[in-house]
């Protein structure tokens, strides 16, 4: 068996000492001068007794023991483990650096709050800081010029108004034409261009570099047509395709919201950030990738609201579960937002 120190660590002065996270697994820990010097001896493939010559002063216990917790803390890499082949496609697939990395793998499977804990955090933040302004307001400045009014008359802004997030669905099936259109506005490709380079596609949403990272799936419950399962969507065919048979509970997907369980289907949006890659070396792209599910997602539930419907969007997502169920293996590809769709229940 060989070890190496781990190439997904980063460190942090915390003030009495330097703390380590590796962030493709999270795990966070004291990293003292010894441990650092005791990591960069190992930095290429060893064995025992290679480790044991290059850091001496251990017995043939104390190395063992300190092999293991450094192989669970994912300080060290085990040759031939699940940590190795995910540092190597790590290394193959992402370009945006290491700070986009720390952000965007440390966030994902986080414990979520229940809504009694939620609403006990925000208690405590009011009776300790009182209520954050939500809205800025010109009312006592000089130079002020008051707007027309708009919605009167103008049918795409009355639309938008509105929309509504409500979180509790009726017991009844969402019909193929409705999951259609959603689709169709969120992602559905109305032509394509060309640059100096290559065809891009053209939607009805900005993408940045006309890059279009994403890609939708649809885990379905209750759609009439539809058999109950995960399905891809293909926004160039316009089309489903079934992947699996498989019927999670929809909170499940998404950190345990029980709501989502009343509702009859879910879009997923998950980015392919290589295809932004493949142009933009800037970190700052990733970023960009991230604002473009927002555009999707607002016209995903405009479409629900024409059709009396609601489309509820959440960030709080079970990643890796989202990601085994639907086959992802490249780790710059990463469900970012979801949406259930379905009709609500008022009472």
């Amino acid at each position: 068996m060989r070890y190496r120190s781990s190439r997904t660590l980063v460190f942090h002065n915390d003030g009495d000492e330097f703390v380590a996270c590796n962030f493709l697994t999270k795990a966070v820990f004291e990293c003292s001068p010894d441990l650092l010097d005791f990591l960069g001896a190992v930095a290429d493939w060893s064995d025992r007794a290679a480790i044991g010559e290059q850091a001496p002063g251990y017995s043939e216990d104390e190395l063992d023991e300190t092999l293991a917790a450094l192989v669970e803390m994912s300080a060290l890499v085990v040759e031939g483990s699940n940590l190795e082949m995910r540092e190597d496609a790590f290394r193959r697939h992402w370009k945006w650096g290491v700070p986009a990395a720390l952000m965007h793998f440390c966030v994902q499977d986080p414990e979520y709050m229940s809504l009694n804990e939620a609403e006990d955090l925000q208690r405590a933040a009011f009776a300790s800081d009182g209520e954050i302004e939500l809205y800025s307001l010109n009312s006592g400045r000089v130079d002020v010029t008051a707007l027309p009014e708009v919605l009167s008359g103008n049918s795409l802004l009355q639309l938008m108004a509105k929309r509504r997030t409500q979180r509790k669905g009726l017991a009844k099936a969402v019909s193929v034409p409705a999951l259609s259109e959603a689709l169709f506005a969120g992602l559905g490709i109305t032509g394509t261009a060309r640059n100096a380079v290559v065809t891009l596609p053209l939607s009805m949403t900005p993408s940045g570099g006309a890059r279009n990272p994403y890609e939708a799936y649809v885990f379905v419950k209750a759609v009439d047509g539809l058999a109950p399962g995960i399905y891809h969507y293909s926004a160039f065919e316009h089309s489903l395709a079934k992947i699996s048979d498989a019927s999670p509970l929809l909170a499940d997907l998404v950190g345990g919201q029980e709501w989502a369980d009343t509702m009859p289907c879910m879009i997923v949006l998950v980015a392919h950030m290589d295809r932004t890659m493949w142009k933009y070396s800037d970190a700052n792209a990733y970023r960009v990738v991230m604002i473009e599910a927002g555009h999707i997602g607002q016209n995903i539930m405009l479409s629900a609201t024409a059709r009396g419907m609601t489309a509820c969007p959440t960030a709080a997502l079970s990643h890796t579960m989202i990601g085994e169920l639907i086959g992802l293996r490249n780790p710059a590809h990463a469900p970012i937002y979801a949406l259930t769709l379905g009709f609500p229940d008022a009472t």
